[in-house]
Formats: C-alpha cells, sequence, structure tokens
C-alpha cells in the first residue's frame, strides 16, 4: 500500500515504499487490550503487515516466595502464563480470520521496557501498538511508565491506544 510521507509540512509526497511491515503488540490481558489489538489488526490489514504479540512475565515471580511457601508462588506464575496463553490463543484466531501473520512470544524479565525495546530491534519491528496503562494503574494516570519509557525510546513509531 502507498503510503504518503512528509520531510516537513511543505513536502508531502505518495511513496510506494511499504513503511509498515512489522507491528509489535505488547499484550498483558488488561481490559482494554480488544481496542489495543483491533487498532492493529486495522493497520495490519492495511498495510498487509505482521503482528508480534509479547507478553512479558515477570522473571522474579518464579523465584521469590510467598507466605514461606515456593510452591505457591511457583503455581501463580505458570497460573499468569496459561492466562497469558490462552489470551495469545483468542489473538491468533482473530488475526486467522483476518488472514494476518501473528506470532508471539512470553519473555520473562524483570524489566518490561527495556525488554520490548530490545525486541522491536532484534524483530525489525516498524510500529508499535500498546495501551496507555497496564492493569495495576490508577485511572486518575494518563500514561504508565512502560508505554511512557517505549513511547520515549523506540526506534521505530508508536501508537500509544487509550
Amino acid at each position: 500500500m502507498a503510503g504518503i510521507i512528509c520531510k516537513d509540512l511543505d513536502n508531502c509526497n505518495v511513496s510506494d515504499h511499504q513503511s509498515v511491515k512489522r507491528i509489535l503488540v505488547p499484550f498483558n490481558d488488561a481490559k482494554h487490550a480488544p481496542i489495543v489489538f483491533g487498532k492493529a489488526l486495522t493497520i495490519a490489514k492495511l498495510y498487509a503487515a505482521s503482528i508480534c504479540v509479547v507478553s512479558i512475565v515477570n522473571k522474579d515471580l518464579q523465584r521469590s516466595w510467598v507466605n514461606d511457601t515456593p510452591s505457591r508462588e511457583k503455581s501463580m506464575s505458570l497460573s499468569s502464563v496459561d492466562i497469558l496463553k490462552k489470551g495469545i490463543a483468542k489473538l491468533q484466531i482473530q488475526a486467522k480470520k483476518f488472514k494476518i501473520p501473528l506470532d508471539y512470544t512470553i519473555i520473562p524479565s524483570k524489566n518490561v521496557s527495556e525488554s520490548i525495546l530490545s525486541l522491536i530491534d532484534s524483530q525489525k519491528i516498524d510500529l508499535v501498538v500498546m495501551g496507555t496503562k497496564g492493569n495495576a494503574m490508577w485511572k486518575e494516570m494518563l500514561m504508565g511508565r512502560v508505554s511512557s519509557t517505549v513511547g520515549l525510546n523506540a526506534k521505530c513509531s508508536v501508537l500509544l491506544v487509550k
């Protein structure tokens, strides 16, 4: 699909260069996830792009104890991965319905922002589509720490969806 590229506000032209080939969608099964994924599907369909879904699982969950019981903590970590996998399976069904290639990865990490920024480089991502806040955010906050960090530091364009 041809896009319009503006070098400055006096110089916009149609370009045949496909500007979006690979879209990264960070996924944490938050309540706004369907809206974010819908935007990513729309853009992927328009540009014939593929989608890469990433979920970051807190690496420390597997090592720390809860109420002096390591097995309980491990089962909590595994259940969060299972919840993510069920959500990702639903995303795969929807992407397949619209013939949009989708792959996913679940990464154990202590630093969500750094993991996303690293994945942008390693997967040659052209666009990140993500929500403005995660599951643990207060309603009054405009933007979360992860979306703010990714938006400011990504080498590609970032679409933040409220």
